[in-house]
């Protein structure tokens, strides 16, 4: 990986374009939407670059809609992505290394995540632990809704666990 930088207007057209597998999606209007938070301040973009391709990219959203972490002003990764051929290779490792600190220069001493639960996700989870990320205590959402005991849900992106970073070692909680 060449560099890890911010997005910009210009990466656009490149980002939706690259074939980075089935978890790289979104078009024009999320990744609009995206440069429009990341511009005013309410969300982070960082993208991992080699050369005029994107390995990844991960973003850091200043106020979850988790409402766990926005009651405790703690900041949640999101979308952190890699493309299939570049996964294992360290790339998420860094981008979320690179999140905690920005979200450590503000004074921040946590960050969350949420992961989802079946099998695609299963080197997500592993590699939130081996960082110490640790499960937020408050079991599944779905649609960062709590999901009671009982309940039957569809098993899809929106089925979460959550986890937050533990002090001082910095590491997050995940919402699931």
């Amino acid at each position: 990986m060449d560099e890890l930088r911010e997005l910009s207007a210009d990466d656009l057209p490149r980002i939706v374009a690259t074939a980075g597998g089935v978890a790289w999606n979104g078009g024009f209007q999320k990744w609009n939407q995206r440069l429009a938070e990341h511009l005013d301040g309410r969300r982070i973009v960082l993208l991992a670059v080699e050369g005029t391709h994107f390995l990844g990219y991960g973003s850091l959203l200043w106020l979850s809609g988790y409402s766990p972490f926005r009651e405790l002003g703690i900041p949640e990764i999101q979308d952190l992505v890699v493309a299939e051929p570049r996964r294992g290779q360290g790339v998420a490792t860094r981008i979320i290394a690179a999140l905690e600190d920005r979200a450590r220069l503000r004074g921040h001493k946590q960050i969350g995540l949420g992961v989802g639960l079946y099998a695609d996700y299963g080197p997500a989870q592993r590699l939130y632990v081996r960082l110490g990320y640790m499960p937020d205590g408050r079991g599944l959402t779905y649609h960062t809704l709590p999901v009671p005991g009982g309940a039957n849900v569809r098993v899809d992106d929106d089925l979460f666990f959550s986890a937050a970073s533990v002090p001082p070692c910095f590491k997050v909680l995940l919402h699931l």
